[in-house]
């Protein structure tokens, strides 16, 4: 299956495609999906086998490119990561205004209603909002936030209609949440396994020493050219596709339980267990226990420590034998610190939310519900707090800000050995996080 091809199983072509896209977020994006959104718009947050902004362009298409409205302060890095010119857009084509919390939408019954042309979640939140052309002079010289307040203004919008299946982001941990539905849509095929998948193949025959949980009738599993399985792994496709990306190591003794995606360049180190509904970005590497979360990419887990339910940013270092609760011992709902408010999740499992440049210490151990700031390094015994600022330094006992001079300097010395380099739009970033976080600790 092509890129077009996976992307209609999350967005219905009959809504997404034909129309000049602008992608948006509203004011609240960067407090409800912290730390994850720091350093990235909304669309660009992983899920499944990739991220919204990539789906919403593969349904576009080449003739109809994707414009961006990111949040006040995000304009930088938004145009670093991608995004058309309003020049490009086709001035005879009506307009869809997508907020970038939008996960997936398509229908779920052959006769689902029409969807309104104001879309809102629970709390009247904007979704999705199309326009006619003729209205394109005044929408398209409007900032994210103000596009959403405009929308609301007009219509008041209204919710998914029966007949549709829509996964949205409210919260940081939403993205866990769907990881394991969107990987099921993404990487199965009706009928007989496609013969290859957003650049993988399927295999039909494995390496000496390398086993299939269900050879006859399991879920699919592709390769990638240059993926490496060494003897000793077993692939767990009992339970749901498995996806690799080119050049990725599997060293011995690991389990890859399905649905899974690794992504390119990933080095899977031996005794490795991956568990239901995982997804890894570039360069990659792990080892240990992981259940049902998602890392961004560039992420160094190379030790053993047990991961669940956790969300992962980019340039995360984990320590030997860094742990994470993924479930309270009384089998309670999880709570989770956004912003100012403790919010009930409503759910029972839910482990760590770490920010980008996330360091620990060997044996750090986080709680339940944890969320971890962009920069932040957490070493020494105990648990440390359950939300910890970006840029701290410390743990249970005793805690403080780092130096921005020092989490920079890191970063330029990391990243390289990637092939990778921090842009000036990612800096500026981080200088205003760093003014905005210890300030207000600081007068707090």
């Amino acid at each position: 299956m092509s890129e077009l091809d996976v992307a209609k199983r999350l967005f219905s072509e009959t809504i997404f495609g034909g129309r000049n896209i602008i992608l948006f977020e509203d004011e609240q994006t960067g407090v409800d999906l912290f730390p994850l959104a720091v350093l990235r718009p909304s669309w660009d947050i992983r899920v499944g086998a990739g991220c919204t902004r990539r789906w919403i362009e593969a349904i576009a298409g080449a003739g109809m490119p994707v414009a961006i409205r990111p949040r006040a302060g995000m304009e930088a890095i938004a145009v670093q990561l991608g995004g058309a010119s309003d020049e490009d857009l086709d001035p005879d084509a009506d307009l869809l205004f997508v907020n970038g919390r939008l996960i997936g939408l398509w229908p779920s019954d052959e006769l689902a209603d029409d969807l309104p042309d104001t879309l809102v979640d629970g709390d009247g939140r904007v979704l999705l909002a199309r326009r006619d052309f003729r209205q394109a002079d005044v929408l398209m010289r409007l900032p994210g936030n103000e596009l959403a307040r405009r929308f609301v203004q007009e219509t008041g919008g209204k919710p998914v209609p029966e007949g549709w299946r829509l996964l949205s982001a409210k919260f940081v941990w939403d993205y866990m949440l769907a990881n394991r539905e969107v990987l099921e849509r993404q990487l199965t095929h009706s009928g007989r396994a496609a013969g290859e998948l957003l650049g993988s193949h399927a295999l039909r025959e494995l390496p000496a020493g390398v086993s299939f949980a269900e050879r006859a009738a399991g879920h699919p599993v592709y390769a990638g050219q240059g993926v490496r399985l060494m003897a000793g792994a077993v692939i767990g496709n009992h339970a749901g596709p498995v996806w690799i990306g080119a050049n990725t190591e599997v060293e011995p003794h690991t389990y890859l339980e399905g649905p899974l995606y690794i992504g390119p360049d990933c080095r899977i180190k031996a005794g490795t267990r991956f568990y239901h509904g995982c997804s890894l970005g570039p360069q990659c590497r792990v080892a240990g226990e992981i259940s049902a979360s998602i890392l961004q990419g560039y992420v160094n887990k190379q030790h053993e420590g047990f991961f669940g339910n956790s969300h992962l940013g980019r340039w995360v270092n984990i320590g030997a034998d860094t742990r994470t609760s993924n479930l309270r011992n009384d089998y309670g709902q999880v709570k989770v610190q956004v912003g100012e408010r403790l919010i009930e999740t409503g759910e029972s499992f839910i482990g760590l939310m770490a920010g980008d440049h996330l360091k620990t210490g060997i044996n750090t151990m986080f709680n339940t519900g944890t969320v971890a700031g962009v920069a932040a390094n957490v070493y020494g015994a105990g648990y440390p707090p359950r939300f910890i600022p970006s840029f701290t330094w410390g743990g249970a006992d005793a805690s403080k800000p780092g130096s921005l001079d020092r989490t920079l300097q890191i970063a330029r010395e990391v990243m390289p050995r990637r092939g990778q380099q921090l842009s000036d739009a990612e800096v500026e970033l981080l200088r205003r996080h760093y003014a905005e976080t210890v300030k207000g600790a600081r007068e707090s």
